[in-house]
């Protein structure tokens, strides 16, 4: 899919046209109106979108009397029970204002609500439905607070409450059975996510700190949020970071990073200032720009990444000179993406065809497309891909999988950890390959590349990729990524398993554990779950602060084996100088002061898992005791609670961790024995 400029409409006077701020969008009788707010002086231009041609001019009007020279450069579209109405953003304001709109696009009389407890200078507005009522919520900059309200009858406002926080930029989501507000705040650097009560409407702060901390986004100047693919999600734009990043909102309001790009030379979003997302027939499509001069264009996955599309630079005649705002609406047979500039005057018009979008499907076995722009994704099982006509994205699952893109430029993208990929068509100069998702992956040079009689072998950190021409013979890497690759960089968002690195270490839970997908799960926090399919590839996750994880398998009925992996809290003070003492009574064959040591004993002891026990076990548990930097990082060992451990001795000290599963529509509950290795009081 390619971004195709248009034109640039403008209303030919320069208080409208020039230094436009915001652009936003509203549907009257199924036509939808481009509504562009300029600032101090100017006014709002008023636009119908029309299939197949450029908007056309249906309204103007420029600020007057009081507010001509306090108004900001804002404007959100509200109803008012039955009245709609473009909510400005005015300084000094007691009260609410904006100009009253009517059913066919066209501005009324300004209007102003009775006093508002936070003030009428507004950073941010967002409305939405709680149950059977209409709740807005503002940004009030005076008073930095953010207050909601709920819409009487009479299209008045009721105080529902007011929480310290301030928003230039704010969207509601519901997840499950909750509602959640997600508020970015650039002049603060800071992400805030609020659970909505569904009663009163009130807000309480969800801490999601650890989550955005990790990913590093700076100066976050839009959030935008979608529900699609059962989920929902949230996309964040930080300008100081030059970032995209996506979360998926979890039924708790926890957000979970799926992925995190970063502009390259490229796209076209260095210095974000603004996003949109549509879907379109279930596709999500992300538009992004800022300071790059130009727009960039991609797909969110049903797994939660951005499939980089295409970016348009700017050119002498498209006028996209550092973007200020965008606004993306679905029109007809196309895509309208409207985008304003900071140094230059009018609309920028850009279009991209989704008339030819195809299916979205996800399994196993063998899936197959259509004739159209399909999205086909493999699962947990091995998994053939079939596109047929179109330009397809291809994903690869967690098992094997096989891929035909047919005719059409295709995307093949590659995922981390799963089987051998093979490709079996692939056109040189039309379909491209996607391995973002591989870690640390910049450049073609890093790969091990072999050209073969059918095509090319490629190989980077155990994953390997079979790419076969679809005109035959072998293909070069100039073939397959031309100069190199094309698209954002993906800096890695999980990072339990980042590279071999440790994950993060918490306390657990000694003895019997119960491991439920449906219940949170005391012992499992900050743990990896792995479940392996039998015949298919490995899916993993990180258990959250509660013990809660989800590895997202798909309906259906699937044994395999279940594995655990949890490293040791030093701040948990449960391992310390007499488990060492107790190690080396062992290793000389003694008792451990309490008793005969029982197989669970022995296990604790052996330390470093070279099965037995002697006294370099006893020396790591004191490396660990006294914090010394060559410490080993010691972990906890998962068993199947029905494990024979009857033939473990002090010299044979051998055993299998994981146990034998199965899952059904997702589901896994499960108990299992849980040893500290070091620690033998509580073995």
């Amino acid at each position: 899919m390619r971004l195709q400029f248009e034109s640039v409409v403008a209303t030919g006077s320069t208080a409208l046209d020039s230094g436009i701020g915001d652009t936003a969008l509203k549907t009257f009788n199924g036509t939808t109106y481009l509504y562009t707010v300029t600032g101090p002086g100017g006014g709002v231009a008023v636009w119908r979108l029309i299939d197949g041609a450029i908007p056309q001019l249906v309204d103007t009007e420029y600020y007057s009397g009081s507010i001509t020279f306090l108004v900001g450069r804002s404007g959100t579209p509200v109803d008012f029970s039955g009245t709609s109405q473009l909510v400005l953003d005015v300084n000094t304001a007691t009260g609410l204002v904006g100009y009253d709109l009517n059913s066919n696009g066209t501005i009324r009389a300004l209007q102003e609500t009775d006093t508002l407890s936070g003030g009428g200078n507004i950073g941010a507005v967002v409305q939405f439905s709680l149950g059977s009522s209409e709740l807005v919520v503002l940004s009030h900059g005076d008073t930095s607070q953010i207050g909601t309200y709920h819409v009487s009858s009479d299209g008045s406002l009721n105080l529902a409450g007011l929480i310290a926080g301030e928003a230039d930029s704010m969207q509601a989501v519901r997840s499950g059975s909750g509602q959640f507000l997600i508020a970015s705040d650039a002049v603060n650097d800071r992400i805030a996510t609020y659970q909505i009560d569904d009663s009163t409407g009130l807000l309480t702060e969800i801490d999601n700190g650890s989550t955005l901390g990790t990913l590093g986004v700076a100066t976050p100047t839009a959030v935008e949020t979608v529900e699609a693919y059962g989920k929902s999600w949230v996309v964040v734009a930080g300008s100081g970071s030059n970032s995209l990043s996506v979360l998926q909102v979890n039924q708790d309001g926890s957000l979970k990073a799926t992925n995190h790009v970063l502009d390259t030379l490229d796209t076209r979003f260095e210095s974000v200032q603004d996003l949109a997302v549509a879907e379109v027939n279930g596709r999500v499509f992300v538009v992004a720009g800022g300071g790059d001069d130009g727009v960039s264009l991609f797909n969110l996955t049903p797994q939660g990444q951005l499939v980089y599309l295409d970016s348009f630079a700017d050119t002498l005649a498209s006028g996209l000179q550092n973007v200020e705002s965008l606004s993306v609406a679905h029109v007809g047979e196309d895509l309208q993406i409207l985008v304003t500039s900071q140094q230059e005057a009018g609309v920028t018009v850009l279009t991209v065809p989704v008339d030819e979008l195809g299916t979205i499907r996800t399994g196993f076995a063998t899936v197959t497309g259509t004739a159209s722009d399909d999205m086909l994704s493999g699962s947990i099982l091995d998994t053939t891909l079939i596109g047929g006509g179109g330009d397809d994205i291809l994903i690869a699952g967690a098992g094997a999988t096989t891929m035909s893109g047919g005719a059409g430029a295709d995307i093949f993208v590659m995922q981390s950890g799963s089987g051998v990929t093979t490709i079996s068509d692939f056109q040189p100069g039309m379909d491209r390959l996607d391995m973002f998702d591989y870690l640390l992956l910049r450049s073609p040079q890093q790969l091990n590349f072999t050209s073969t009689s059918q095509g090319a072998r490629i190989e980077y950190r155990g994953e390997v990729v079979e790419v076969k021409s679809a005109f035959g013979g072998p293909l070069s890497s100039a073939e397959i990524f031309g100069a190199g690759f094309a698209g954002p960089d993906h800096i890695p968002v999980d990072f339990g398993n980042f590279g071999g690195l440790t994950p993060n270490s918490s306390d657990g839970l000694a003895g019997l554990v119960t491991i439920d997908s449906e219940t949170a799960n005391p012992g499992l926090t900050d743990a990896e779950i792995r479940f392996t399919p039998d015949g298919g590839g490995t899916v993993s996750t990180t258990a959250d602060a509660q013990g809660n994880f989800d590895l997202e398998l798909p309906d259906g009925t699937y044994s395999g084996s279940l594995d655990v992996i949890k490293y040791y809290s030093t701040a948990s003070n449960e391992i310390d100088a007499l488990d060492a003492l107790q190690v080396l009574r062992i290793a000389v064959g003694l008792d451990p002061t309490w008793g005969p040591a029982t197989a669970e004993d022995l296990i604790a002891a052996d330390v470093n898992q070279n099965g037995t026990v002697n006294a370099l076990d006893a020396l790591e548990i004191l490396q660990v005791v006294v914090g010394q930097p060559s410490a080993p990082d010691l972990q906890w060992v998962f068993l199947d609670e029905n494990s024979d451990l009857s033939g473990i001795t002090k010299d044979n000290v051998t055993y299998d961790t994981g146990t034998n599963v199965t899952a059904v529509d997702g589901v896994i509950d499960v108990d299992m024995t849980s040893i500290l290795l070091g620690n033998l009081e509580a073995a």
